[in-house]
């Protein structure tokens, strides 16, 4: 599995404006790239308990990987198999875990989940290339 870190750069994007998007889009997303780059770097100065400190990271992580995916830029993955815990399985999508089990609460997303005592959620690959064809930016 690629690092989440390894494909967030530091300084402002540049890359070309993929085809098919709008240019007022294409300049949105940059805006907002460069904005959450800029809360990322903020965030160790913050004062916040470190749930809080990793939530917030995450958050501004999974917004930086929707919007590289929309400028068709390189995303991590996770290892490609057939079924996938919510972790990844939300690695994947560019959620939060939460997120997605919220979505699988209100069945927007389904799941499997094995019998017996444990609450593990297994989501099959084919259920999450759906959801995130599904999905927009």
């Amino acid at each position: 599995m690629m690092d989440r870190r390894a494909l967030i750069p530091t300084g402002p994007l540049r890359v070309s404006r993929p085809p098919g998007l709008h240019r007022a889009t294409y300049r949105r997303l940059l805006r907002a790239y460069t904005r959450l780059l800029g809360q990322l770097e903020a965030l160790p100065r913050r004062r916040l308990i470190p749930r809080m400190r990793v939530a917030y990271q995450r958050q501004f992580e999974n917004r930086i990987i929707r919007i590289r995916r929309a400028l068709h830029l390189p995303t991590p993955y996770p290892r490609a198999r057939t079924r996938y815990r919510t972790g990844e399985a939300a690695l994947y999508l560019g959620i939060s875990a939460k997120t997605l089990i919220r979505w699988t609460d209100q069945g927007r997303v389904r799941c499997m989940q094995p019998y017996g005592f444990g609450t593990q959620r297994h989501y099959t690959a084919t259920e999450l290339a759906c959801v995130r064809r599904r999905m927009k930016v």
